[in-house]
């Protein structure tokens, strides 16, 4: 299940962070409250992080071994990446809202 979540729902996480955060800039604007944006990121960030640390613990647990072991360990390494790639999407997506206003036109 750790190798499951950071390789399928890691990489979700990243699509969804980027709609919701969308949708809430323009509350944000309107509000004058940047910070709900903010969190919005470190919500999906910390999901996918922690995704992330789980798979990348469990290919470190499972040596490089003759099958079937080595196919779990392959998979903790792809899902381990999958995992750091789509955090690395969400930090991405986070910039601009650190150097810009939401209610930039």
């Amino acid at each position: 299940m750790r190798i499951w979540f950071a390789l399928l729902a890691a990489p979700l996480l990243a699509l969804t962070d980027q709609s919701v955060a969308y949708a809430t800039a323009g509350w944000a604007c309107a509000h004058q409250h940047a910070a709900v944006v903010h969190a919005v990121h470190v919500v999906f960030l910390a999901a996918i992080t922690a995704g992330t640390v789980m798979a990348w613990r469990c290919w470190r647990a499972t040596p490089e071994m003759p099958e079937p072991a080595a196919s779990r360990h392959f998979l903790a390494g792809i899902a381990a990446a999958s995992g750091a790639l789509s955090a690395l999407a969400v930090l991405a997506m986070w910039i601009p809202n650190w150097l810009l206003s939401p209610c930039f036109n």
